[in-house]
């Protein structure tokens, strides 16, 4: 059984197909086409169609991760959404937070504007209390006469959030019951299925995301099986979530805010399982694209998510693996501003014209062109077509930086990297340093295709023994679709403090919430042998603004539990802040269970064993410079190399797709998986 991860990225559209059953992996890419997307991913799979001589109709499960959420929410690509929610709060999207990320007195803040303007928010008179008892009724006759009021306003999709229905969706479920009734053709998203969890404003925001989304949504998946269809594929189709896992198109259509970052998210579950695989518990991924350079830390094999997550500063309040993103890719522009300072990001060339070397009407240098000058792209062995590119490309660098800088164009170009490995070294602290983790106790595993031409400086930098690329670091992230399983969150909120907390109340609140996730996985077709359940609480301390999630493993919990529960909030807060308050009041906040359906994975180990060396050999070497010194430098195909190679630095590693560069003074060997392990031979 064949099993396709296509991951649309902003510069390139990667595929990887497995064959499930005998843990056979091939690998390809292709330039993303940001105007017809869908031409891009047929390009992708006719590729590996073609590569590894199957039909379409072997392909039984297609997995697709997508920015099409960030991209058409940071474009302003949809249909005119409206709000309904309860009088007197039309402008919660517009007053926000009092939060300022950089300077809390910035009164000229750049905002973003509210995604639904305030002629498209109404008010409906009701109200319920937040233990869910209703104070005022709804008028039903006030939600039909703003429903007639829409319909002239050509509205396309409506977001229904009321105060406090987390406690109690009675009026938001009757709201969509007229709605549907009254205009069936609408998108209604209310925040009882979407977000049922306190916090007005993130709750309101997520419920508009969603609505946002839904027509262009549906339109985007309705094009995609449509082309499916063309090529005959016949396969069940899966988004990639946020939340590391996968869900088929039509729960997409319904949630599509759920998919928001899910291509990047991918590359961290295929970090997580091969660090598995070869027994590292605790890493640092870096993912650097031809865009962005995405980071995020894993602790003791478990992925770490948040829910204090944002789309082009639009609040969304669901479980997201947690992640720092920044925008330096290999296509990112390097620039100087008006005090003469060099910078590098976050405006990228793209797949279209993309870096200058590239040949397709690039003019402004980029991270790749630097890499070009200093040798350590190799025009030889890369997969774009770099014949005659070095001219040209020292030319742009010396126009746009060098002459304005007053230095030579070999400094120019390593001072680009320097610029940009300063970005994602700010990043990596930012997931490590930041947040109590030191980044010498971690392996950073590098990949994207400009992963791992950064990675052995930026471990040396941050004093990091060990570098891992896997292979194929180009792909990675769609391998990580194939690797991941369907993915449910449920949630319910329930301020409660331990005294008004019981073992009652609790069993009562995880059995509802099993039961939805269980009723989830059955409308995914998920068998009963594969359903897995997994329980959280989000926790604090009485009248903090913050909560901590505490894993949950009981399934029928007694008084004794309660305690023993509340013990492990003491443990998690001290780990995470230095201290804790165990004579302070806890409270009992969100109660959250992930339902799990598990998929079957490729064996990586098999695949490895399996795979030959494809490339004879040869003794290739060139001129690289580091640190303002020229070195003569293997060039080194990867398919070329057997487990247990040794590697001594300086040398280039470059396979389809990527290129490793192991630096003066580091080593690398080749290890059982063929991945790149890379040694900064640091001291500690």
């Amino acid at each position: 059984m064949f099993r396709i991860g296509i991951d649309t990225g902003g510069t390139n559209t990667d595929v990887v197909l497995t064959n499930v059953d005998s843990g056979k992996i091939y690998y390809t890419k292709t330039p993303t086409t940001p105007k017809e997307l869908l031409k891009g991913i047929n390009n992708g799979i006719n590729k590996i169609v073609d590569k590894c001589s199957i039909s379409y109709q072997d392909i039984k499960e297609l997995i697709y991760g997508t920015t099409i959420v960030v991209n058409m929410i940071a474009q302003k690509e949809s249909e005119a959404t409206a709000l309904i929610t309860t009088k007197g709060f039309k402008d919660v999207l517009e007053i926000g937070r009092a939060y300022r990320s950089e300077n809390i007195y910035d009164i000229n803040m750049n905002k973003p504007q509210p995604l639904v303007k305030r002629n498209l928010r109404f008010e409906v008179s009701e109200r319920m209390d937040f233990l869910g008892a209703e104070i005022e009724p709804l008028d039903e006759n006030e939600v039909v006469d703003i429903i007639n009021a829409l319909k002239e306003k050509k509205i396309r999709a409506i977001a229904v959030c009321l105060m406090h229905s987390y406690a109690n969706p009675e009026h938001e479920i009757k709201i969509k019951e007229i709605i549907n009734r009254e205009w069936p053709e609408v998108y209604v998203s209310i925040s009882a299925e979407i977000i049922p969890q306190f916090r007005e404003y993130e709750r309101t925001s997520t419920t508009v995301i969603n609505s946002y989304m839904m027509p262009n949504m549906a339109s985007h998946i309705i094009d995609f099986k449509n082309e499916m269809a063309k090529s005959k594929i016949k396969a069940n189709c899966y988004m990639m979530q946020g939340n590391a896992g996968i869900m088929t198109f039509e729960a997409a259509l319904k949630k599509p805010v759920s998919v928001s970052e899910s291509g990047p998210i991918a590359g961290i579950i295929a970090a997580n399982y091969l660090s598995q695989l070869i027994g590292e518990k605790n890493i640092i991924t870096l993912d650097m694209g031809g865009t962005s350079a995405d980071v995020a830390l894993i602790q003791n094999n478990i992925i770490k998510f948040t829910t204090e997550n944002n789309v082009e500063g639009y609040p969304i309040s669901i479980p997201t693996a947690d992640l720092s993103f920044i925008g330096a890719g290999g296509g990112s522009i390097a620039w100087c501003d008006d005090g003469g300072a060099l910078k590098v990001g976050p405006l990228s060339a793209g797949a279209e014209p993309g870096p200058v070397c590239y040949g397709k009407g690039g003019e402004k240098p980029t991270v790749t062109d630097a890499n070009l000058v200093t040798g350590r792209i190799r025009p030889e062995i890369f997969e774009e077509n770099l014949d005659n590119a070095m001219e040209k490309t020292r030319v742009a660098i010396d126009k746009y930086i060098a002459e304005p800088l007053q230095i030579d164009t070999i400094q120019a170009a390593e001072g680009i990297i320097d610029v940009v490995n300063s970005n994602m070294i700010r990043a990596i602290k930012f997931v490590s340093v930041q947040k109590g983790y030191d980044p010498r106790e971690f392996t950073l595993l590098a990949f994207g295709g400009a992963g791992g031409l950064h990675a052995g400086k930026l471990a040396e930098d941050l004093e990091i023994p060990k570098v891992i690329v896997p292979y194929s670091p180009g792909t990675f992230c769609a391998l990580g679709l194939v690797l991941s399983d369907i993915k449910c969150d449920c949630v319910q909120s329930r301020l409660l403090t331990k005294e008004q907390m019981n073992a009652g109340i609790l069993n009562e609140v995880y059995t509802n919430l099993d039961r939805q996730g269980i009723e989830e996985l059955e409308k995914q077709d998920v068998d009963q042998e594969n359903r897995m359940l997994v329980r959280t609480c989000d926790m604090r301390y009485f009248g903090q603004a913050f909560e901590i999630s505490v894993p949950l493993t009981n399934m029928i919990y007694s008084e004794n539990d309660i305690d023993e529960i509340i013990e492990k909030f003491h443990s998690l807060h001290e780990q995470a802040y230095g201290h804790c308050m165990k004579e302070d009041p806890v409270e009992f906040v969100n109660y959250r269970v992930s339902a799990i359906g598990t998929f079957s994975k490729p064996d990586l180990a098999k695949n490895a064993n399996e795979s030959k060396v494809t490339v004879e050999s040869k003794k290739i070497y060139g001129k690289a410079i580091f640190d303002g010194k020229e070195y003569d430098v293997p060039v080194l195909n990867r398919d070329s190399l057997n487990i247990g190679d040794y590697i001594d630095g300086p040398a280039i590693i470059a396979e389809m797709g990527a290129t490793v560069v192991v630096y003066p003074g580091h080593s690398a060997t080749i290890d059982r998986l063929k991945n790149i392990v890379m040694y900064t031979n640091i001291n500690m």
